[in-house]
C-alpha cells in the first residue's frame, strides 16, 4: 500500500494528494495546512510503529524548515543590529549630554520598529518578523528616552516633537485608518509597504558614512563588525524573503545586503595597519545598520 497525504493548500483553497510508496501497510490520511511552512495538524490513522515513526519524521522535518532556520538566524542579526547603539547612550549618560549626536536616526528606527510588527501581526505565520522588532522597538524606545533626558533644551524640543509626531501620531494613525477602512489583504500591503519606505530611509546614513570613506580614503569611520553584520543580516533576511515570496522583506534587506557587501569591499581596499581608535570609539553607529526587519 502507500501513504497519502491530503495537503489543503490556504491560498487556493484545494486539497492535493501525494502517494508514496515507501509503507507496506494499510492507508494513512493525513491532513495538514500547507502555507510556507507545512505542518501536520491532524492524523486520522496510524497503523503500525513503523508507519508512527515515518509520520512523526514528516512532521520534524517539515517544523524544522529552511524558512524557520533563517527566520531564526535573522532574529539573532537584526537583534545584535538593534543593539549596536548601546553603547553610544551608555557614553550619552556617562558624559550626561547627547553632544553632536542626531536624534532622527533613533526616532525613524522606533517608527520603523512599530511598522514591521504591525506588518508581522496582520501577515498570517510572520510571528518571527514581529517579535523581533517588538524587542527592537522596546530598545529605540529606551534609546530615545535617554535621549530626551540628556539632551540640551533646544534639541530636546526638537526630539520631543519628532518623537511624537512619528512615533506617537503617525503609527496610531496608520493603524486605526488600515483597520477600519481596509481588510486583511490591504492592511498587509499598506504596512508592508510603510515598513519597506522606513526601512529604505534608514539607509541614507551608511551612504554617507561609505562616501566618507572614499574621500578620506581610511575606514576610521567605519567600523568593521557593524558592516560585517549588516552584510549578514541583509543576506540572512533576502534569503528569507525569497523562501516566503515576500518582496517587502525582501527589497530593504536585499538593499542592506548590497550595501553591507560594498562596505567590506571599501573596507579590504581602505584598511591600514595602525589605525587611530580614537573616533570609531566614539562614533555612534549614526549611519545606523537597519535591517528588518530591518530587520522582519
Amino acid at each position: 500500500m502507500s501513504i497519502v497525504y491530503a495537503i489543503k493548500d490556504q491560498k487556493a483553497d484545494r486539497e492535493v494528494d501525494i502517494s508514496l510508496t515507501s509503507v507496506d501497510q494499510s492507508d494513512i490520511f493525513i491532513l495538514f495546512h500547507h502555507h510556507l511552512d507545512p505542518t501536520i495538524t491532524h492524523c486520522i490513522e496510524v497503523s503500525s510503529p513503523k508507519q508512527s515513526s515515518i509520520v512523526s519524521l514528516i512532521f520534524f522535518s517539515n517544523m524544522v524548515s529552511l524558512i524557520t532556520i533563517f527566520g531564526l538566524l535573522g532574529n539573532i542579526t537584526t537583534g545584535l543590529v538593534y543593539l549596536a547603539p548601546a553603547k553610544t547612550f551608555w557614553y550619552i549618560m556617562q558624559r550626561r549630554s547627547t553632544e553632536e549626536f542626531d536624534c532622527l536616526p533613533y526616532v525613524v528606527k522606533l517608527l520603523n520598529g512599530y511598522m514591521w510588527v504591525y506588518y508581522g501581526i496582520v501577515k498570517p505565520n510572520s510571528i518571527l518578523v514581529a517579535t523581533i522588532n517588538g524587542f527592537g522597538a522596546v530598545l529605540e524606545l529606551v534609546y530615545v528616552t535617554i535621549f530626551l533626558i540628556f539632551a540640551p533644551p533646544r534639541t530636546r524640543a526638537i526630539t520631543a516633537t519628532l518623537f511624537g509626531v512619528l512615533d506617537v501620531v503617525f503609527p496610531i494613525g496608520a493603524v486605526l485608518v488600515t483597520q477600519i477602512f481596509c481588510n486583511r489583504e490591504m492592511q498587509i500591503d499598506v504596512s508592508g509597504f510603510l515598513s519597506l519606505l522606513f526601512s529604505i530611509a534608514t539607509y541614507g546614513s551608511p551612504l554617507s558614512i561609505m562616501k566618507t570613506v572614499v574621500s578620506t580614503k581610511s575606514v576610521e569611520y567605519m567600523p568593521f563588525l557593524p558592516s560585517f553584520i549588516l552584510f549578514i543580516n541583509g543576506l540572512t533576511w533576502t534569503v528569507y524573503a525569497v523562501l516566503t515570496n515576500d518582496w517587502f522583506i525582501g527589497i530593504p534587506n536585499g538593499s542592506g545586503f548590497v550595501l553591507g557587501t560594498t562596505q567590506l569591499v571599501l573596507y579590504a581596499i581602505y584598511w591600514k595597519p595602525k589605525q587611530s581608535k580614537t573616533t570609531s570609539d566614539h562614533v555612534d553607529d549614526g549611519w545606523q545598520h537597519e535591517s528588518l526587519m530591518l530587520n522582519n
